[in-house]
């Protein structure tokens, strides 16, 4: 009887063995049947996991204990599916068009897309997959609502503006957080300028755009104030691509291209100068021949690009491991880039409860820098600055010194203007589950930059030679501790995230110069005769806090979130550091009530609405201080001292903004059509001014809170699945946003002629009433017919022949009344074609560079313009007549040189075909994808810019808003042509 006992016991053993390590196998397809490669399937409430191979097959052992299985992919809808006695599953995922059960990346968590009461943007990784772009600005542009990106120039390396529903702040910066992986990015203007004020380097340029699954756009108050004091701007969330168990996979990605500007001045040559200046002024110029500058500096621009990433892992490890490489060169001759990157992403699990993760990117990049705008040393300025009669060399064939514009092309072959940027950020978490549905979590991570300027000119261009070497460190860490809840209790779930941090960065600077070089093959700044320069500065800041995010929902239809977070800084005094910001938010998925429930063509229909408030400390590190400073100014009696620098403001504090927001999400159509429209106020109180100070107090200005602002506006985004059929489908995006921006305050410093307060420059002002960059100055009428003479109008409206700073008034405005894109996405069969446009509309354009160009009295080169000017047989012209008075005033700046900023460009269209491996019955490859792609192909732009102006893209100060809408010889944006091929194994 034992025995039998004994047998019995051993055979049931055996079977519940047996039972706890079944395995299931299956396959995905769509609703088509086609097969889904690298769906999830994971089993629920384990890190236990796989995806599907290249014919959508799985296999999967399943622990005992588990009775479900969660099955997702990008595009469709996410299932549980019940296990119960079959071994053998066939799963058909339904499509979700606006990806209403898709997973949202939000401050410090996800949420789901369908419960979602923030107003939030993303790029997915759907829409990144077929873009070979240079890098992850690209995929902002046009792409959602309510987000303005514009590239400063089209010169390598070269930064963006960004603003997340217009400007939050005159003086307190103006690009929005960027956060990736958890690590807030540094984002200083590390390098010289190189002409534009304040036009530093482009703090995405060191990520790899291969490398992110998705971007999350962070707009209203509800979104942003979990970050506090830096969500002011708004967020932007990067998440980089992650391994996923099952199969593992290689993939390999070239492209190759050309480049060329869109858009080039139209500059008079030789001969047409020599017979201008004679005919309009009397003037012979010497000498026959000439040479074209313009032409000489441009080139074509060639780029290659490589990539390999490789991903996969088991059900307790997951690896995500890539590197890439980008050279290229500019349409500007001497601007170059070699970009380098890793990296690698790693999760495992030590076992059901513990979790351990990093994720880690490195890169290297080498920009050979060229001048950008605003400087004689920019090929693109002085080309079109330089008399067409001047050679650049002589009859030797010597490079010769041509004066005050300089001798481009001799300064790129003989100079250096280098730069070499090593960037290091990761971020790596331990995790590790209390109870059900309750973890804990500490993330630490870095940021390190390290930035080496050099460079050296020659004796041709610099008597004497010079030579410089610029250092600049900024190494930033930082630690989050967070417990996390997420528990449904019958008809409510809550959701909650609690936590504190602390993060700080030193910033390190050092800058050598030497000028009387020896010879030219002599390099270094050591070499030089006289050294020049030696500066050396260091700064740190560091921000503690605590926040707490809580979210609860009322059988699945109404949702309630609020959040609280705690900032102190080290740029305030001690009085103010800390500030407090919260928001509070709702939502009714009116959809879910019994009287739409059985409305059929309606989906979704929700309903949101949030309040709250942020805050901005973006103005160096110790504005709040009294500070003094050494050196050749601070001597006492020829012995060391110090000075006074700056004067103390203890009372300052945190800069606010507050904003409410009204939203409403409809889905129609079983998901084929879906439409978000948002509308918004934000305000911002307690501005951070640089406020001037009267002349015998001994300093220039003071940092203080002075002024308010308002923005307001409507985002609205489309998306529609127009046709879709088992071999062709159509979809199309478009996403629009409307902005108002006004100044409702300022102090009384400045004043206007009106009596209006103002902040800002001759040129462009932020005005009480007005938008924050706005354009003063005097109105152009044009040219009498009669008599040649040019005319302007004085402030009450007469006609004047003078121009006079006192007869300036409000002309434009820099900010646009909206800006959108317009994307079409076409599948048929293996083809697929993607066309998207973006446009801004309603903003004006000072270029600076007419009043030089199109100046008939000026020593430089003439637009083709002036050719047009004013004589008995030409009366309806462009220029005054040779005999005006006029003529001399002709080139001062005024609404002649202020251009209709509106345009539509169609920024990308692409056309690819993928093979699958189906089609070669192999298992070699999962697929392979042959694809070509244009960018900035087409523009349309207001026909005042025909023969005047370059690029209409264009942002003068990325970070200053008081400088935006200008142009001094821009470089325009490229013209790119791109042809690539994209395999996975």
């Amino acid at each position: 009887m034992k025995q039998l006992s004994l047998v019995l016991a051993l055979l049931l053993s055996s079977s519940m063995l047996l039972w706890a390590q079944r395995t299931i196998t299956g396959k995905v397809t769509d609703d088509n049947g086609e097969a889904l490669i690298g769906a999830s399937i994971l089993v629920k409430g384990t890190v236990k996991g796989t995806i599907t191979d290249i014919e959508g097959n799985f296999s999967l052992a399943i622990p005992d204990g588990a009775n479900s299985l969660q099955v997702s992919y990008t595009g469709f809808k996410a299932q549980e599916v019940v296990l119960g006695s079959e071994t053998t599953l066939t799963i058909i995922m339904e499509t979700d068009a606006i990806g209403l059960d898709e997973t949202v990346v939000v401050g410090y968590g996800t949420q789901s897309n369908r419960f979602r009461v923030q107003s939030v943007g993303t790029v997915t990784e759907q829409s990144i997959k077929n873009q070979p772009l240079l890098g992850p600005q690209q995929l902002l542009q046009g792409q959602v609502a309510g987000v303005q990106m514009t590239n400063m120039s089209g010169i390598l390396g070269s930064s963006a503006a960004i603003r997340v529903r217009g400007p939050s702040s005159i003086n307190a910066g103006g690009n929005p957080l960027f956060v990736i992986d958890g690590v807030p990015l540094n984002d200083r203007d590390y390098a010289a300028g190189q002409g534009t004020p304040g036009g530093g380097l482009n703090p995405l340029n060191d990520i790899n755009p291969n490398d992110i699954a998705s971007m999350t756009v962070l707009k209203d108050a509800a979104a942003t104030s979990i970050y506090g004091s830096r969500g002011a701007n708004g967020v932007i969330l990067i998440t980089t691509k992650k391994g996923k168990a099952g199969t593992n996979t290689v993939n390999f990605d070239y492209f190759t291209g050309t480049t060329q500007p869109t858009f080039v001045l139209d500059m008079m040559n030789a001969q047409e100068y020599r017979d201008y200046r004679k005919a309009y002024s009397n003037v012979t110029v010497p000498g026959e021949g000439g040479f074209d500058w313009p032409n000489a500096v441009r080139q074509t621009g060639k780029i290659n690009n490589y990539t390999l990433n490789l991903s996969g892992g088991n059900d307790k490890t997951q690896y995500y491991l890539s590197g890439s490489y980008l050279t290229q060169s500019n349409y500007a001759i001497g601007n170059d880039l070699d970009r380098l990157n890793g990296r690698l992403n790693f999760n495992h699990a030590f076992s059901n409860k513990f979790r351990f993760g990093a994720n880690i990117g490195i890169s290297r990049i080498v920009n050979d820098r060229v001048g950008s705008d605003n400087n004689t040393f920019a090929p693109l300025t002085s080309a079109f600055l330089q008399l067409p009669t001047v050679q650049p060399y002589d009859a030797a064939g010597n490079f010769v010194n041509t004066g005050f514009i300089t001798n481009v092309l001799a300064l790129e072959a003989l100079g250096t203007n280098d730069l070499v940027t090593l960037r290091s950020y990761a971020n790596t978490y331990f995790k590790l589950d209390l109870l059900p549905g309750l973890f804990a979590q500490s993330d630490w991570g870095i940021d390190l930059v390290d930035i080496q300027e050099t460079t050296r000119q020659a004796n041709i261009n610099t008597p004497g030679g010079l030579a410089s070497n610029r250092l600049s460190t900024d190494n930033k860490w930082l630690t989050t501790n967070t417990l996390n809840l997420d528990r449904q209790f019958g008809k409510l779930a809550v959701g909650a995230v609690a936590g504190f941090s602390f993060e700080t960065a030193l910033f390190d600077f050092t800058y050598v110069e030497g000028r009387n070089f020896s010879s030219d093959a002599l390099r270094n700044v050591s070499s030089a005769a006289t050294p020049t320069s030696t500066q050396n500065n260091r700064s740190q800041w560091a921000l503690n806090s605590q926040f707490v995010r809580t979210n609860f929902r009322f059988n699945d239809r109404y949702v309630l979130e609020g959040s609280l977070r705690r900032d102190g800084s080290s740029r305030f005094g001690s009085e103010n550091r800390y500030g407090t910001f919260w928001a509070v938010s709702g939502g009714w998925i009116v959809s879910e009530e019994s009287f739409l429930k059985n409305v059929g063509f309606i989906n979704q229909l929700k309903l949101t609405a949030s309040y709250g408030t942020n805050g901005n400390d973006r103005i160096g590190d110790f504005p709040s201080l009294g500070l003094f400073g050494s050196g050749v100014l601070s001597d006492y009696s020829g012995g060391a001292g110090l000075r006074p620098t700056q004067i103390a403001n203890p009372d300052l504090k945190w800069e606010t903004s507050s904003q409410l927001d009204f939203g409403i999400s409809l889905a129609v159509l079983n998901s084929r059509v879906s439409l978000d429209v948002n509308y918004y106020v934000k305000n911002t109180k307690d501005l951070l001014l640089n406020i001037p100070l009267p002349e015998l107090n001994g300093f220039n200005s003071i940092t203080r809170n002075a002024g308010e602002m308002e923005n307001r506006g409507v985002d609205i985004t489309l998306n529609t699945v127009n046709v879709k059929t088992k071999k062709f489908e159509w979809r199309t995006n478009f996403n629009i946003g409307f902005l108002k921006n006004e100044v409702l305050s300022l102090p009384d410093a400045t004043k206007d002629l009106q009596g209006r307060q103002f902040v800002g420059t001759a040129l462009q002002r932020a005005i009480v009433g007005n938008s924050i960059s706005m354009f003063y100055m005097v109105r152009y009428k044009g040219i009498n017919p009669d008599n040649g003479n040019a005319e302007w109008l004085d402030r009450d409206g007469n006609v004047i022949n003078t121009v006079s700073p006192n007869e300036r008034v409000i002309v434009g405005d820099a900010i646009p009344d909206f800006t959108g894109g317009f994307s079409n996405t076409f599948n048929y069969g293996g083809f697929d074609l993607n066309v998207f446009l973006n446009f801004t509309y309603g903003n004006s354009i000072y270029l600076g560079d007419l009043t030089f160009t199109e100046n008939p009295i000026g020593g430089f080169n003439y637009s083709r313009q002036l050719l047009d000017y004013w004589t008995e047989n030409n009366r309806d012209a462009v220029s005054p007549a040779p005999t005006s008075a006029t003529r001399n005033v002709f080139s001062q700046s005024s609404s002649r040189h202020l251009l209709d900023g509106s345009f539509l460009r169609l920024r990308n269209v692409s056309l690819g075909y993928t093979l699958k491996a189906s089609a070669l019955k192999t298992k070699a490859f999962q697929s392979a994808r042959f694809y070509v792609m244009g960018q900035n192909l087409w523009t349309l732009r207001a026909k005042e810019w025909e023969g005047r102006g370059q690029d209409p893209e264009i942002a003068d100060a990325g970070n200053n808003n008081l400088r935006q809408g200008q142009s001094f010889f821009t470089p325009p944006q490229a013209k790119m042509v791109t042809a690539g091929l994209n395999v996975t194994f």
